[in-house]
Formats: structure tokens, C-alpha cells, sequence
């Protein structure tokens, strides 16, 4: 069993906890989200973090890749938006407001099809939207 040192920044709250993983389709990558604002990328192989990148202006809670959609991270946030990064760059590539907050909460969930380009989110405010793919973008 391996440990991924994702605690770098723990301070003893459930500020800096995890709300979700995800793991690239054929690459060595592990992709978390953070209560804290942020992303964190880790190499499989070695269990080292390689990356952290500020990610939102609130808790990200959620987090997709399809094999569908090369080299694309989808996160959700509690800041209401679905963002679309640049895996090989770890750029921000597009920005999409979908759902309106709820007691404080945005974008609960994000998932990609496996065989179709859609993307999927789920919101605090009981809604759940579909998006398809267009030229790249959402």
C-alpha cells in the first residue's frame, strides 16, 4: 500500500480535507480535490505530489477525466462554476456558471460519459445539466 503526502498544508481542520479523487485513464496520475481551494496532482508511480494548483474560490468538491476528451480535468466548486483545465499545461482553458449556490454550496458532483463526449453536474440547487463537448470546449 502506498501513501500519497496530500497533507501538505493540513493545519488539524476540515479546512484542507479531501472531497475527491480521480485517477488519469493511462498516465501514473492522481488528481485531488481539496476543501482548501486547491488541486493536487501526484505520480501513481512514486507517490510524490507533482503539482498544486489554485483552483477555485471556494471548497473543490469534484473532479472528471474522460479518455474521450485528451489531456481534460473538469472540477466542480462551491463556488457555483465548472472549470476545464489543461492537464499537460495545468492551465485554465474555460469557466461555466451553472448551478446556484445552496446553504453555501455550488457544484456537488462532475462526471464524463466513458463513450460520449458529455459532461454531467450535479448542484445544490437539485438540478443536474448535462453539457456536450463542442471543438474542445463545453
Amino acid at each position: 500500500m502506498a501513501r500519497m503526502q496530500s497533507d501538505e498544508s493540513y493545519d488539524g481542520t476540515p479546512a484542507t480535507q479531501i472531497n475527491a479523487i480521480v485517477t488519469h485513464p493511462t498516465l501514473p496520475l492522481l488528481v485531488s480535490a481539496h476543501e482548501d481551494k486547491f488541486i493536487r496532482f501526484f505520480d501513481i508511480s512514486s507517490g510524490e505530489q507533482t503539482y498544486v494548483l489554485p483552483a477555485h474560490s471556494d471548497a473543490v468538491t469534484s473532479l472528471a477525466i474522460s479518455p474521450l476528451v485528451p489531456n481534460t480535468l473538469v472540477s466542480g466548486g462551491h463556488d457555483s462554476s465548472l472549470r476545464i483545465w489543461d492537464l499537460d499545461t495545468k492551465t485554465f482553458v474555460q469557466e461555466i456558471t451553472l448551478h446556484r449556490r445552496n446553504k453555501d454550496q455550488g457544484v456537488l458532483a462532475v462526471s464524463m460519459h466513458p463513450k460520449r463526449k458529455v459532461l454531467a453536474s450535479a448542484g445544490a440547487d437539485g438540478i443536474v445539466k448535462l453539457l456536450t463537448w463542442v471543438e474542445g470546449r463545453a
